[in-house]
């Protein structure tokens, strides 16, 4: 069952709080995911309360941004009552789609005749044609396949669901199969399948031999060596045109604990290689573009391919976290003429230093740029430094825009 001719496939963006739902929306996203305040597998991300939840749907609404919102956790039978009880609360909300993982909890939002669309989530490890007619006969309108899945498997379960297909395209990897990890819940009593992980897989780890205690050796990951825990970063911005034509109807991008310079960024660059992904000349002239702009994120060393991410990788390599530019704050509102702007800051910016802007990309036109920051204003006094955590006035030597992101670039 081939994806409908010339439809554009969505891009759904994480927004772990309201803050970062903005500038998904603003930066590009077709779709945001979201949790609220329990049964999402992101306890620690902001998250939504039911009094943020009709100002986060009216936005999205007046934006042309579809809502989905994260119902994905495992229930024990303990929770029933309260998912019931959650659910009771949340059905008033007009979601365009709730994400689901655990069969139960498809089975309480049906008893609660509750209006929304169902998406299963990767959580199910759906990666066949039969698991997905199964879970479409169950009512489920989107499939996000396991991250496992190839892109002839792919292909094979597109031929055989109307259901609409998603998979991820950037972000942190589990190295659990789909996710579903024990060992947080074992090392730290927090249960990832309840949205409670710890994330002991990048934790640093050191072989003791039994006798010698004292004496640690590090554990590298490398070709020819032990490969553990920690796995790479998912990137797969080159590769959208072969999912588009393998039948993917949603890319997904991962982080709603990442910043708003993440958000803000890999929006922009994915939802520009969605647009273009039709257009071969076009998409492979701006590629090098959205490489570069990737590495400016903080990230692992990226990896296409699942089941073989270490095939390449040098003997002597380890697997390091990857620091990108530093963000330091973004646009909160204007100043009292076009070179001022309010910002929240959430690292120290210095009077006199120079930074850069991210902006979104519209028509194919990148509006980046550098400033020197002229001035800055802490309520009503002058200072040298924006100091995280505060809304300051920033005066520039030149306008700035609305939508700004503002980042100090690594040094070469």
């Amino acid at each position: 069952m081939a994806r409908t001719e010339n439809k554009r496939a969505s891009l759904v963006v994480p927004a772990g709080n309201f803050e970062k739902l903005r500038f998904a929306v603003r930066y590009g996203a077709d779709e945001v995911y979201f949790g609220g305040d329990g049964f999402n597998l992101r306890a620690g991300s902001g998250n939504f309360s039911l009094d943020d939840l009709p100002g986060a749907l009216k936005f999205c609404a007046e934006s042309g941004v579809r809502t989905v919102f994260l119902l994905n956790a495992f229930l024990h039978d303990g929770q029933i009552a309260a998912a019931r009880e959650y659910i009771s609360c949340l059905k008033e909300f007009r979601f365009d789609a709730v994400m689901v993982s655990d069969p139960g909890m498809m089975a309480l939002i049906s008893e609660a005749g509750a209006p929304w669309q169902l998406h299963l989530s990767t959580q199910m490890s759906t990666l066949n044609r039969y698991a997905a007619k199964f879970w479409e006969d169950a009512g489920i309108s989107r499939i996000v396949l396991a991250r496992e899945a190839t892109l002839d498997e792919i292909r094979a379960v597109r031929e055989h669901t109307s259901a609409e297909l998603e998979v991820f395209v950037h972000g942190a990897l589990c190295i659990s199969y789909s996710g579903r990890c024990l060992l947080s819940r074992y090392l730290s009593g927090r249960d990832a399948n309840l949205g409670e992980c710890s994330h002991p897989c990048r934790w640093r780890y050191a072989l003791v031999e039994e006798k010698r205690q004292g004496s640690h050796l590090e554990i590298l990951e490398h070709a020819s060596g032990t490969e553990i825990l920690s796995s790479k970063d998912l990137c797969l911005i080159h590769r959208i045109p072969e999912y588009l034509a393998a039948g993917v109807d949603a890319f997904k991008i991962e982080g709603r604990m990442k910043s708003v310079y993440y958000t803000a960024n890999t929006a922009r660059l994915y939802a520009e290689a969605v647009s273009l992904a039709g257009d071969p000349a076009a998409f492979a002239e701006r590629l090098p573009f959205w490489r570069k702009e990737l590495n400016l994120i903080s990230h692992r060393p990226y990896t296409d391919d699942l089941f073989n991410e270490f095939s390449a990788m040098e003997a002597s390599r380890s697997v390091p976290y990857l620091r990108g530019a530093l963000y330091l704050g973004h646009y909160e509102g204007p100043g009292r003429d076009e070179t001022e702007c309010l910002a929240t800051v959430r690292n120290p910016i210095r009077a006199g230093e120079a930074i850069e802007a991210i902006f979104p990309i519209e028509d194919s036109i990148v509006r980046d740029r550098s400033y020197i920051v002229r001035e800055i204003i802490d309520g009503d006094e002058a200072t040298r430094m924006a100091r995280p955590g505060r809304v300051c006035m920033l005066r520039f030597d030149t306008p700035v825009y609305r939508d700004a992101v503002f980042r100090r670039a690594p040094k070469v």
